[in-house]
């Protein structure tokens, strides 16, 4: 079998803390290990920076990662492509966010920037055991300059008015994209995505579109679905995005990735 890529997406993908599942399950973890071993490459693509990619994904041995949305591309170690945020931009959406007085945090290419003051972000990954993953001491402007994407906390008063400023003072230049939870706002380049990100990573193989396979849930997982030759939705994935997948596989709880891994790519004979 010729050497395939395989995407996958992180939250109700290969995990699931919502249900329980904080983990990769046993049986999915196998079968990465073991289509590693026949010769193709497991990537995640996610949302997340680096910094929010735990010691626990990244002993599982990944052959690289599509982060931010696909504003940064590592493979074996190396940085390969990050798309940073025009300065000007961020500096005007950062200040859009103080006069809204929303809670925001600055996502770079290895750091997650944020004043601790901001309790609704800090305190919530905090209780979460994720308070170590954060610069609390930096230098705001220079921090702007790397900024790959900006993550808020806007609350249900405050949607209309970041919309309507986006609209009058941007146009189509900035893009903000609600996932997770109600609240949750990511503003970053109209130049990122995950399926971007997927092609520097082919663009680093010398490879085709027609060898990649793209797993996820969510929304945010729309473009690599789409791009990737294979794309396959989890049975817990939103319904917008099992219409566009190629297939469907059981929910992440009834061991969805497992399952489907073993039927994609079976034990060669």
């Amino acid at each position: 079998m010729q050497s395939k890529i395989l995407f996958f997406d992180v939250d109700g993908t290969l995990l699931d803390t919502a249900r329980g599942i904080p983990d990769i399950p046993q049986g999915a973890l196998y079968q990465l290990k073991r289509i590693q071993e026949q010769g193709h490459k497991i990537f995640i693509s996610s949302g997340r920076p680096k910094a929010m990619i735990n010691q626990y994904l990244l002993n599982v041995g990944f052959d690289g990662y599509v982060l931010a949305n696909g504003g940064y591309v590592e493979i074996d170690g190396q940085s390969i492509y990050e798309d940073r945020m025009d300065y000007k931009l961020c500096v005007k959406t950062v200040q859009m966010l103080e006069d809204l007085r929303c809670d925001y945090m600055l996502e770079t290419a290895d750091a997650i920037y944020i004043d601790p003051s901001y309790h609704e972000l800090y305190d919530f990954f905090s209780q979460a055991g994720m308070k170590e993953m954060f610069q609390l001491d930096f230098d705001k402007d220079e921090v702007l300059k790397r900024t790959i994407k900006i993550e808020a906390n806007v609350l249900n008063k405050d949607k209309a008015k970041i919309e309507n400023y986006i609209q009058d003072k941007f146009g189509s230049v900035i893009y903000h994209d609600e996932h997770g939870s109600e609240n949750a706002f990511e503003f970053f380049s109209p130049t990122i995505s995950k399926a971007v990100g997927i092609q520097k990573v082919l663009d680093y193989y010398h490879v085709s579109r027609q060898q990649t396979y793209a797993f996820g849930d969510g929304l945010n997982d729309m473009e690599m679905i789409e791009y990737c030759e294979v794309g396959v939705a989890m049975g817990n994935a939103v319904e917008a995005l099992k219409q566009k997948a190629d297939l469907v596989c059981c929910a992440i709880e009834n061991q969805g990735l497992e399952r489907i891994l073993k039927i994609l790519f079976p034990d060669e004979v």
